[in-house]
């Protein structure tokens, strides 16, 4: 991102926390690979952010990273500008080393783990540190990408779904992915440690509890989610790529337009509030008000867009019907035992 292209951004964001009055702002710096720019690069792109929209509102920032370049040094500057570390790893390594390369077909997952060893060593990396993020692949038994999780050292986790849609449909089944999201819930939740935490599962949790909020990618709750690209181009969520070539483009840049020009677009509209237009099937469905339609990017299909349930409908219906029966179960039991709500 030129200076020019960053100054702009930074002036309508500033204008955007003015305008709605924003206490807080998250920014995830993603990619392609943010640590790919330069220290000094990045590190001015930061401080520059923070003396100019960083005077108006709490900037919480995040990075998401492959971690194959992080080193201590990085470490640190995450560590100075309060900065959390999103660390991808897609499972065991042979499991990890068939998606995830680098430029010559070589596998990373040695890689990744000597990585998230150097951020488990320092004396600032569990300040820095802030989830492993995977994509669910039923080809990977539960028990082992759970212990691969497990032997990271860390404790925070999150998997997304593959981008998949009815028109690219995703290489499992519903028979495969339902009984694997569900023996991966029953080993986060037998495993009784409340510091493991499984961002998907407890959003279930939370939604089943009543939470008022939720993520874009499940429940689909009110979120307000733009894309600012290295050109200055505002887009809607990058997961909208996978319907179809082209379709995040609304021809809208910083130079040319604000931010909320794009979340008025409807397309943007609908995928920041995925609950807010549901098909029929949803609308009846005795768990929408948990999975809020699925994710909207998940959703569609060329010849209606997206009036479609979920291409992952049943499966999420069953594990959210799975944790709902748990809880109740858990409920129950504990009630039998006479246990009071002060002591809950």
């Amino acid at each position: 991102m030129s200076e020019e292209t960053r100054d702009m951004f930074f002036e309508k964001l500033m204008k955007h926390v003015q305008n709605y009055q924003l206490g807080d702002i998250v920014i995830y710096l993603h990619g392609g690979e943010p640590l790919l720019v330069t220290k000094p690069y990045f590190v001015n792109w930061v401080e520059k952010l923070l003396t100019t929209v960083g005077s108006l509102c709490n900037v919480i920032l995040i990075a998401q990273t492959n971690g194959i370049l992080l080193d201590n040094e990085w470490i640190e500057i995450f560590h100075r500008f309060n900065i959390r570390l999103g660390i991808s790893l897609d499972g065991p390594k042979a499991f990890h080393d068939t998606f995830r390369v680098t430029k010559n077909g070589a596998g990373t997952y040695d890689k990744v783990m000597l990585a998230l060893k150097t951020l488990r060593d320092h004396p600032l990396g569990a300040h820095v540190f802030g989830s492993i993020l995977s994509v669910a692949n039923p080809d990977i038994p539960p028990e082992q990408l759970w212990q691969t999780w497990l032997r990271t050292g860390f404790k925070r986790f999150d998997f997304n779904l593959p981008h998949c849609t009815h028109d690219n449909p995703p290489w499992f089944t519903t028979d495969q992915l339902s009984p694997w999201l569900i023996e991966l819930f029953e080993l986060w939740w037998t495993e009784n440690d409340p510091e493991i935490d499984v961002r998907f599962f407890r959003n279930i949790v939370h939604l089943i509890l009543g939470a008022s909020s939720s993520t874009d990618y499940i429940g689909g709750k009110q979120v307000g989610i733009v894309v600012i690209e290295t050109d200055g181009s505002i887009q809607g969520t990058d997961a909208l790529r996978a319907c179809k070539n082209g379709l995040t483009n609304v021809n809208m840049n910083v130079f040319t337009n604000n931010i909320q020009d794009a979340m008025n677009i409807p397309l943007v509209k609908l995928s920041n509030n995925g609950a807010s237009r549901l098909c029929q099937k949803c609308l009846v469905c005795d768990v929408k008000d948990v999975c809020g339609g699925g994710y909207v990017p998940h959703r569609y299909r060329e010849r209606n867009d997206f009036d479609n349930p979920s291409v992952y409908c049943e499966s999420l219906y069953r594990i959210t019907k799975h944790i709902r029966n748990k809880i109740l179960f858990e409920a129950r039991h504990i009630f039998d035992k006479g246990i009071g709500v002060e002591t809950l």
